[in-house]
């Protein structure tokens, strides 16, 4: 099986990162924090420069042979712009939608600030993490990382 490219989304504060991290190590896929790669220019312009950027490690990774997660957050744009410049070198990007109740997000381990907390509501209600390009959507506040790693690991090897 070729290697492939898989977008975890969701809002701020659902385990992108934690779970990206863990799934990652558990299939023996390189990760990538989309976090690394944003910029803080004007919003179209540093959507495209982080895309651009986040791609460009993804194709070094995957031409080597490594499949690859990345953690962030995916609107349509950046869904489409991933897929087809995936797919225009014959690899396979998914997106992964990671999903839980705000006041389970509210009570996680990493304490968001105020103004996280107000952008997490927001994206849950803008449909992040469950796009209608979802691959899989996974709900995150039903067990632990640990139980979740382990879950998603197995949805994931699960994919046709």
């Amino acid at each position: 099986m070729k290697p492939q490219v898989f977008l975890f989304d969701g809002p701020i504060g659902v385990g992108k990162t934690s779970l990206g991290q863990g799934v990652a190590e558990r299939l023996a896929l390189a990760f990538i924090d989309g976090d690394d790669h944003c910029k803080t220019e004007r919003w179209l312009d540093s959507s495209l420069q982080t895309n651009k950027s986040i791609a460009s490690l993804c194709i070094k990774l995957l031409d080597s042979g490594q499949g690859v997660i990345v953690a962030y957050p995916v609107r349509r744009t950046n869904w489409i712009f991933f897929k087809e410049t995936f797919a225009r070198l014959g690899y396979c990007c998914r997106c992964i939608g990671l999903i839980a109740q705000s006041s389970q997000i509210a009570k996680r381990e990493r304490v968001l600030s105020k103004g996280e907390l107000a952008r997490s509501m927001q994206m849950i209600k803008e449909g992040y993490g469950q796009r209608s390009f979802c691959d899989l959507i996974y709900h995150t506040d039903k067990a632990d990382l640990e139980t979740n790693c382990v879950r998603l690991a197995d949805s994931i090897r699960a994919l046709p």
